[in-house]
């Protein structure tokens, strides 16, 4: 472009029949704002699938798209339970990336990032290739730190099963409910406080025979649900015969879970439900991040309140699912950042609560019954 604006004054020998007169219109000057045209979408989670749908309504002009996932379906988080109680079938709970990005002028990569460098603006993917960002949107969903979750808990990477990914979970829960029509099962379902409720219950109805702790961090509770919400849920699992115990964990052995209180509760299969863990490369991106002080969580980028770096405000970082994430991407690539909104406290949330109920919890109320699960059921498609 420096080269068209520079261009020589013609010599009078260059001259040429005048032409008819033209309206131009004036180019931008060289300084002036340029917005971002390289947005690179890292994962397939659910706010990603969330702006592939809007992108099928709202295209964004003059923008390079690119997805990175190997996946080409991908488990939707929220009906893990109900497929766990076999209440859906496996294929009820994919969603087809293809679909999501007809129309869309999305380039599916089909690659998976390995790191990143926020400084240089740039993507490691696992074949080595570099890939270039002006915006960058991460929403990998639950990529636990093996190794923080190892020193943390001595024994997990042998004998526990890691619930996220859920890709890779998913494909080995058949074998665990092959394992419990032979023989009645010890089952612990350790962390996570309301995703753990979920599935210990999930187990319940799968396997009613088995034996099922929940074992929630102890420090969870008291933030991250209120007091209602915890007398119903402990409600719940007391008539459904799981048990809780709020001793943290200290290790896994091959048949015993131990506790911080030297007791040993016996354990035939370790639920690792550790939903808020991020992986190793998090601390590598130069990203500003947080030391958490919960179990094995490791450290966590810092995000402001439209879940941007707070160093790096062209990263966005999602953990799970955003309903403002995809506004906010059309308005940072068009240029519009003042138009961003922040992320809303939640409102009502649905847990599952087995055998066809579910829970609602809004404020500091809460309901169980079965018409909960229909509505849970139509609210989260």
């Amino acid at each position: 472009m420096t080269g068209l604006l520079n261009t020589p004054a013609t010599s009078p020998s260059d001259t040429v029949p005048e032409a008819p007169s033209l309206a131009v219109t004036a180019r931008p000057p060289a300084n002036s704002y340029r917005r971002p045209v390289r947005l690179v979408l890292w994962g397939a989670g659910p706010a990603h699938l969330r702006f592939l749908q809007s992108l099928q309504k709202k295209p964004i002009p003059h923008a390079e798209i690119t997805l990175l996932t190997q996946h080409a379906q991908v488990f939707q988080p929220r009906k893990l339970a109900a497929y766990m109680a076999n209440g859906l079938a496996l294929g009820q709970c994919m969603t087809d990336i293809e679909p999501l990005l007809q129309h869309t002028g999305v380039r599916w990569a089909g690659r998976q990032g390995r790191a990143m460098d926020a400084d240089s603006r740039t993507v490691l993917l696992d074949d080595r290739q570099v890939l270039e960002y002006d915006v960058l949107s991460i929403n990998i969903g639950a990529q636990p730190h093996r190794e923080a979750v190892e020193q943390a808990m001595p024994g997990a990477r042998e004998h526990g099963l890691f619930v996220p990914p859920l890709e890779s979970f998913v494909s080995l829960w058949p074998k665990v409910c092959d394992m419990g029509r032979s023989r009645a099962l010890r089952i612990a379902v350790v962390g996570h406080c309301k995703l753990g409720f979920e599935l210990a219950l999930a187990v319940r109805q799968r396997m009613p025979t088995a034996a099922v702790t929940w074992l929630p961090a102890p420090h969870e509770v008291p933030h991250a649900i209120s007091p209602a919400l915890h007398q119903r849920m402990l409600a719940v699992l007391r008539a459904q015969r799981v048990t809780v115990l709020y001793d943290p964990v200290a290790a896994l052995a091959r048949d015993d879970v131990v506790l911080a209180s030297g007791a040993r509760l016996a354990c035939d299969v370790p639920l690792l439900v550790l939903s808020q863990s991020t992986p190793a490369w998090v601390r590598d991106t130069g990203l500003a991040e947080t030391q958490d002080a919960a179990l094995a969580l490791g450290q966590r980028i810092l995000t402001d309140a439209q879940q941007r770096s707070v160093s790096h405000p062209e990263v966005f970082f999602v953990q799970q699912d955003s309903k403002v994430l995809a506004h906010n991407l059309h308005a940072v690539m068009q240029g519009q950042s003042s138009d961003l909104r922040p992320l809303q406290a939640p409102g009502a949330e649905f847990l599952y609560a087995g055998a066809a109920h579910a829970l609602v919890a809004w404020r500091e109320h809460c309901v169980q019954g079965r018409w909960v699960a229909w509505l849970k059921d139509y609210v989260n498609g």
